[in-house]
């Protein structure tokens, strides 16, 4: 049985084995209005005596979701929860932090696929695998907290994601109330701590909902930041039935596997990304 210890080495090694990213300058692309406004957004944050400085790729992230008033005020709530569940922004952290969140809850994550060039960023979940009673150990929720937070950086990797947003797809039939996100003030929570602390704009797809599933998506828009619930989409259909019919394959340990890699992919070229890019020049070498 692996130690802590011999996790961490192993995390660290995978990144070193790693060949060099040559992350494309277009991904760092930005029009003169872009980068004047996330400029004005950097000098707004870095103003205030009680908030850490944040790298020139978040200035940007967080100059493409608002105005300054929002950013400054997304700033403080992202440095409340990184402060209250002991979240180090690096890699290492962040791949143990995920792949903790996954073996906590399997089968949810069916999977996550990103394309750097075209900007598409997509997970695919199975809702009715969470389970409600995992909000009764302060442990788990650090877990999927932590998890959460992380993949919301692997999931926004360039600018060209950000810009279109990332897709959210929830395969929901078999929801039942009592299971999967059934605790409706503890899953609001949840995602207002996580998903809602980071600056995104995602697009939530709710596939073969049934009428229950309706309902407690229409009570939990009202209880989560309104950014996050300003996109959502119910009754959507795939012919095939399941979704897990189409993507936990050939198993779903084998998709499960697939999802931490591309997690780790994405965290990795997030990361890169947040060391190398500057608003004073395209790209730090």
């Amino acid at each position: 049985m692996k130690t802590d210890n011999s996790e961490e080495k192993d995390i660290k090694l995978k990144a070193k084995e790693e060949c060099h990213l040559q992350l494309d300058p277009a991904l760092f692309k930005l029009s003169s209005e872009e980068r004047e406004f996330a400029v004005n957004v950097k000098e707004a944050i870095e103003c205030l005596p009680d908030v850490d400085n944040l790298s020139d790729f978040m200035y940007v992230n967080l100059s493409m979701m608002g105005d300054v008033d929002w950013a400054v005020s997304r700033v403080y709530k992202m440095q409340e929860v990184r402060q209250e569940y002991n979240i180090l922004l690096t890699y290492e952290d962040g791949v143990r932090s995920i792949q903790d969140m996954v073996e906590l809850l399997p089968g949810v994550w069916m999977s996550y696929m990103f394309n750097l060039e075209t900007g598409l960023s997509v997970m695919v979940m199975d809702s009715p695998k969470y389970r409600a009673s995992v909000w009764r150990d302060p442990k788990n929720v650090e877990i999927i907290v932590k998890g959460a937070f992380y993949a919301m950086y692997a999931t926004h990797p360039c600018f060209e994601v950000i810009r279109k947003g990332k897709v959210d797809i929830f395969e929901c039939q078999g929801f039942q109330y009592g299971s999967g996100m059934a605790d409706l003030a503890q899953s609001a929570h949840f995602t207002s701590l996580s998903v809602g602390a980071f600056p995104s704009n995602v697009t939530s797809k709710f596939y073969h909902t049934p009428v229950m599933a309706n309902v407690f998506i229409s009570m939990w828009k009202k209880m989560i930041p309104k950014d996050v619930a300003s996109k959502f989409e119910l009754g959507c259909r795939f012919a095939g039935g399941r979704l897990d019919q189409l993507y936990m394959l050939p198993s779903p340990e084998a998709a499960t596997q697939r999802v931490l890699e591309n997690f780790r992919k994405g965290l990795k070229v997030r990361m890169e990304s947040e060391k190398r890019f500057s608003l004073d020049h395209t790209c730090g070498e």
